[in-house]
Order: structure tokens, then C-alpha cells, then sequence
């Protein structure tokens, strides 16, 4: 029987809650696959449900030993959670790990946290980007205490949209996938996620609930990070806020491409080098952003706040026509770009605004790789002028 045979039957056998069947099926595997830890944790895991609890402290022992002399830290540490929720006297990874962090230094300790989004190749030690660095010892272990263990089942929801953003989420084991919607009502993903990335924290730093969802794509394990114990962290290593801090507008910034009509055909994966090409502008209440009749070719896309697009009332130039308010996820500033004539509206900032602007030559450059971009603004730009003229006539 072929390995993806196997793998089926696990499954299905898991699903019809046939835990020997699975265990059977996964020692098959293991036996074919023996450095695919994934299914050696599986394997362990059938072993726990089956009443084997040594069989399966022994098999978790020897799968975060091989994540920890790997430096996947992350991984070594949720499978220590595993082992000691069915031995609380086993301390051995605990101990492997402080060696660890002590024999390799700052380049190791916790540095297996990096976003795939950003990161498509392996997770190499050369590519991580350090959450914590240069923890050892009795602060390793209080570090590795403060986070809890939470399992999920492949399509559970971690969390859904508008659920309290008070946890940072750590990959463990598995796969996750952050959905939105688009501006039609339609999902979108936006990040694709795996083992050591983290995630939660465009609600947890806002401190606002979640406006997007988190949905497990494989059976898996998350390390939850609360707020109180991240802030007692932060207080001893400021660099921890700063890291979270940049994913987190990192995230921000590919979760409203994916919302904009303009770039939802574009690759997930490509979406946060594609958001790197922006700038940022902000602006308060009453702000003219751009001003009607000026000449540039400068392009908007709203990240947080609203926009009020008015022009000039031809028949009474002392009146202005409003034409409409844009919020999150829109974009203006298009005729100009395309049509290099100068401003036809005036965009004014209702309350404070944060725009992500992008210059026309990048945009150009952007669709020359993406042709559809420049499809749906021209598109777009024909709707909008068409609008304009209706209102003005009105």
C-alpha cells in the first residue's frame, strides 16, 4: 500500500474514532518514514488514545529531542507540553532545551519564529527572526511555563471574527490558514502558517478584537501567550514588542491587499513582498489628502479610517458636490495615475486616516508582473467616472 493510501485510511480511521486501526496504520507509515515527525507524533498520539501512555511519553521524548538538537525550539516545547501533561515528572526536554540555549547562545534560544509569508523555504537557521534571544536557565524554563497548550482538529476555527484578540498564538504542530473577506463578502486567505510561526497579533496589538479568522488546515497544537504574561516579558526584553510589533504590521498590510479588489488575485504568498513597495501616510480629521486640479500620480489604498471624495460644483463654484466616503480597503487617486491629468476630486480625511501609498512607477512595475492590477483600476476608473458624472448632473 502506498504512503498517501496510508494516510488516508489513518485518517478516516481517526474520524471514525477507530484509534487502533490509525495506530496500526501509522506505525506503517512511521516505518516508512521514520524522519517525517509529523507522523511520529501522530503515531504517539494514537499511542495515548489507546491507553499506551508510556508508549506515548517515550515516542514524545525522542520527537522533541530530534525538534530541539534541530533547533526547532517551538516544536521541542510543544511537545514537552505533551509529555507533561501525561507525566508531570518528566523534565528531560526541559533540561535538553536549557543545555541547548546554553551551548548555542542567542542565535538559538527561541529563534525558530518566523512567518512562511515571508519565509517560503525552510526554516533554516540562517532565515529565523528572533522573538526571544539569549534565554538560558531558570528563565528558559519560566518562559516555557508561561505558555499553554491548546490542541485542534483539522477545520476548527482558533478563533473567528469579532472573538476577544487577548492571546498571541504559536504554531506548534501543524497548519493554520487567516481568512478575511474581501470587499464582494467572499473569504479570503491571507496567510498561509506552520510550524514556529505565530499569529493573533493584529487583534492582540491593537487590542481590539479579531477581524479576521484563524482555521486549522491539519490537526495541530498552538502555544498560547496571554496578555499578562507578554507584558511581563516585554518588560524584561523590550525586543520581544518590537518583533510582534513588525509582524503585526506586516499582517496588517496583506490583509487589506487581500481585501482590495485590486490585488485579491494575487498570490497570498506574494502578497506581503508586494506590500513592502508601499509607503505609509497618515493623516487627522479635515486633512485634504489630495486636492482637485493638482498634477501627480500618486496611488491610495486606505488602510485604517475613512476618506470623503467631493469636486467642485461647476454650475456653482463656491459649492462643492460630495461623491462619496471611502473606508478600509479602498483605493483612490487612479485618474490621475492613469490618465497623467491632474486631479479630478478632493479626498479629505473624516477622523484620523492611515493610507498606504504607492508612487506610479511602482505601480506600473507591480502591474507588469500582475496584470490584472492595472485591469480592475481601469475598470474601476470607468465605473467612477461614469458616477461622477451622474452626481454632477444630478
Amino acid at each position: 500500500m502506498s504512503l498517501a493510501a496510508l494516510k488516508t485510511k489513518a485518517r478516516k480511521a481517526i474520524m471514525a474514532g477507530k484509534y487502533e486501526a490509525a495506530l496500526n496504520f501509522y506505525a506503517e507509515i512511521h516505518k516508512e518514514e521514520p524522519s517525517d515527525l509529523r507522523m511520529f507524533t501522530k503515531l504517539a498520539e494514537m499511542k495515548e488514545k489507546t491507553g499506551d501512555l508510556g508508549g506515548a511519553v517515550r515516542d514524545y521524548t525522542k520527537i522533541a529531542k530530534q525538534y530541539a538538537d534541530e533547533g526547532f525550539v517551538v516544536q521541542a516545547i510543544a511537545i514537552n507540553k505533551l509529555i507533561l501533561r501525561l507525566d508531570p515528572e518528566q523534565t528531560e526536554i526541559k533540561q535538553r532545551l536549557r543545555h541547548l540555549s546554553s551551548e548555542r547562545g542567542e542565535d538559538w534560544a527561541l529563534s525558530t519564529i518566523i512567518s512562511s509569508d515571508i519565509a517560503q523555504t525552510s526554516k533554516s537557521k540562517s532565515s529565523r527572526i528572533p522573538l526571544l534571544s539569549g534565554l538560558s536557565g531558570q528563565e528558559l524554563d519560566d518562559f516555557i511555563e508561561s505558555l499553554e497548550l491548546q490542541e485542534f482538529s483539522e477545520g476548527d476555527a482558533i478563533y473567528n471574527k469579532g472573538d476577544v484578540g487577548d492571546i498571541l498564538y504559536i504554531i506548534g504542530m501543524g497548519e493554520v490558514h487567516l481568512e478575511t473577506e474581501n470587499a464582494r463578502g467572499n473569504k479570503q486567505i491571507f496567510s498561509k502558517l506552520s510550524e514556529g510561526d505565530f499569529f493573533g497579533e493584529l487583534a492582540f496589538m491593537s487590542k481590539k478584537d479579531h477581524v479576521d479568522s484563524a482555521i486549522a488546515k491539519s490537526d495541530g497544537n498552538v502555544l498560547l501567550l496571554n496578555r499578562k504574561n507578554f507584558d511581563e516579558w516585554v518588560k524584561k526584553y523590550p525586543s520581544i514588542h518590537d518583533t510582534v510589533e513588525d509582524f503585526y504590521r506586516q499582517r496588517v498590510l496583506a490583509r487589506i491587499l487581500a481585501i482590495t479588489p485590486v490585488f485579491e488575485k494575487i498570490p497570498s504568498e506574494a502578497r506581503i513582498p508586494l506590500a513592502q513597495k508601499f509607503s505609509f501616510s497618515f493623516f487627522k480629521a479635515n486633512d485634504t489628502i489630495i486636492k482637485e486640479g493638482d498634477v501627480e500620480d500618486t496611488f491610495f489604498l486606505i488602510r485604517s479610517g475613512r476618506v470623503k471624495i467631493s469636486t467642485i460644483n461647476k454650475k456653482d463654484t463656491s459649492k462643492n458636490i460630495i461623491l462619496g466616503t471611502l473606508s478600509e480597503g479602498s483605493f483612490f487617486g487612479e485618474v490621475s495615475m492613469l490618465t497623467k491629468m491632474p486631479r479630478t476630486a478632493t479626498v479629505t480625511a473624516v477622523g484620523a486616516v492611515e493610507l498606504m501609498v504607492l508612487t506610479g512607477d511602482k505601480f506600473l512595475d507591480i502591474a507588469k508582473t500582475y496584470p490584472t492590477v492595472k485591469q480592475v483600476v481601469e475598470a474601476y476608473l470607468k465605473q467612477r467616472v461614469k458616477s461622477t458624472i451622474k452626481k454632477m448632473n444630478a
